[in-house]
C-alpha cells in the first residue's frame, strides 16, 4: 500500500511548512556575501564576516579567502539580512559542499519562500490572479511530491523547476503564493505529479505515453484553451548536411540523409517513433530523442509533422515542451476567460482535489 500526505513517518509534517533544499550553483570557486553581517560554519568552527569572500574548492576541502576550512560549510545571515551569491540574493541558509571536483551550492528555505523566487520565471506575474494561483499549486504540490518520494535535493534547472532567489521575486507571484498557502494537488491522499509545460498545442499528452508511468490524472485530452497562443504553432527548418552533423556526433553514422518519416504517433498526434533513411543505412529513434538531439528549444515539442524540401527538412509543429499536466498559457487563456482557479486545475489534473496541508 502506497504512503498517504497523512500518514505517520511521511517526510514532512502535517500542519509545519517544511524546508526545501534548492541546488543554485555549481563550480569551483563562489564569491559569498551577505546584505549584513553573516557566518560561516563548519564542524569545528564558526567566523563571522562583514565583508565577502572567495570560496574555492582545494584537494582537502574548502578554501575560504585561502584558509582551510572542511569539506561542507553553512552560511547563515545575521539580524533580517540575505545570503549573498555571486551578488545574487537568496533567503534562508547556504550549504556549500564538495561533490568530487566541484563545489555544491545549495540553498535550504522554506517551501513558501521558494515558491516567492519561483512563479516570475515559470510564467508571466501579469497573468490572470486565477493563473498565478494554479501555478503557485502546482510548483507547491511539485516539491511537496519530490519531498514525499524521498528527494530532499531539487535544482533550479528547468528540468525541475525554475528558480531564481530574490531577485527573481514579484509582488503579484507573491500575492498568489500568499493566497494558496500550504495547498497541493491531491488523488486518492497522494500529492499529485503535477508536471507541466508551456503550452499543449491543443492537445494533452499522456505521462504513460511520453514516460511510461501510468498517472490516471495526466491523461491525453483536448486542449481547446492552447490553441491561439505564441507557441501553438511554429515552424522549424533545418538543412540535412546540418542534421547529419547533428547525430554524427551522438554516434548515428548516417551519411547523406534523404528522409525521415514518422513511423509512430500517440494518442495526442504527437511523434512516438521516427524513421531516419540514408544512402548508407536507416535508423528509428523515438520522437522525444530527436527533440533533445536537435535542441528542447529549436524542436519545441513532438507534436509535430515533417516535409522534405530540396536539400533541408522543415517541421511543422504545435506547442512547446513535453504537453503532459497543465499548459501554462492554456491556463492564461482560461483565466482570462473567467475561470477559477480549482477549474483550471480540474481541467488538466482530472479526479484531483485541492487539500491545505499546512
Amino acid at each position: 500500500m502506497g504512503k498517504t500526505i497523512l500518514d505517520a513517518g511521511t517526510c514532512f509534517a502535517r500542519f509545519s511548512i517544511p524546508q526545501i533544499d534548492v541546488k543554485i550553483a555549481e563550480g569551483k570557486d563562489f564569491i559569498i556575501s551577505a546584505t549584513g553581517s553573516y557566518q560561516i560554519k563548519d564542524k569545528k568552527r564558526t567566523r563571522i564576516f562583514h565583508h565577502p569572500v572567495q570560496i574555492k574548492i582545494s584537494a582537502a576541502g574548502i578554501k575560504i579567502d585561502g584558509e582551510l576550512w572542511q569539506e561542507e560549510i553553512r552560511i547563515e545571515p545575521f539580524d533580517g539580512s540575505f545570503c549573498q551569491v555571486n551578488e545574487r540574493e537568496y533567503r534562508g541558509v547556504i550549504f556549500i559542499k564538495k561533490n568530487k571536483d566541484n563545489l555544491q551550492v545549495i540553498n535550504t528555505l522554506s517551501l513558501e519562500e521558494y515558491l516567492y523566487g519561483l512563479i516570475k520565471l515559470e510564467i508571466s506575474p501579469e497573468w490572470p490572479l486565477s493563473t498565478l494561483c494554479a501555478q503557485a499549486i502546482v510548483a507547491r504540490t511539485y516539491a511537496i511530491r519530490k519531498l514525499w518520494e524521498g528527494n530532499s535535493l531539487i535544482t533550479n534547472l528547468p528540468a525541475h523547476q525554475a528558480y531564481g532567489g530574490i531577485k527573481a521575486e514579484d509582488a503579484r507571484g507573491r500575492i498568489a503564493v500568499d493566497l494558496t498557502r500550504g495547498e497541493i494537488l491531491v488523488y486518492q491522499g497522494e500529492p499529485v505529479n503535477s508536471v507541466y509545460h508551456a503550452c499543449s498545442g491543443g492537445y494533452t499528452a499522456s505521462s504513460r505515453e511520453v514516460w511510461g508511468e501510468d498517472f490516471p490524472y495526466l491523461r491525453a485530452q483536448p486542449d481547446p484553451f492552447s490553441t491561439l497562443s505564441p507557441y501553438s504553432r511554429w515552424t522549424v527548418r533545418i538543412s540535412k548536411q546540418k542534421l547529419e552533423e547533428i547525430l554524427q556526433k551522438i554516434g548515428l553514422r548516417l551519411k547523406g540523409i534523404k528522409a525521415l518519416k514518422i513511423l509512430e504517433k500517440d494518442t495526442s498526434g504527437r511523434c512516438k517513433l521516427l524513421l531516419i533513411l540514408a544512402e548508407n543505412t536507416s535508423q528509428i529513434i523515438p520522437g522525444k530523442k530527436l527533440r533533445e538531439i536537435m535542441g528542447f528549444n529549436v524542436l519545441r515539442s513532438t507534436f509535430f509533422q515533417v516535409e522534405n524540401e530540396k536539400d533541408e527538412f522543415v517541421f511543422r509543429g504545435k506547442g512547446w515542451g513535453h504537453g503532459v499536466g497543465m499548459s501554462q498559457w492554456g491556463a492564461a487563456k482560461m483565466g482570462k476567460m473567467g475561470y477559477t482557479t480549482e477549474e483550471i486545475l480540474r481541467f488538466y489534473y482530472p479526479e484531483t482535489r485541492i487539500d491545505k496541508i499546512y
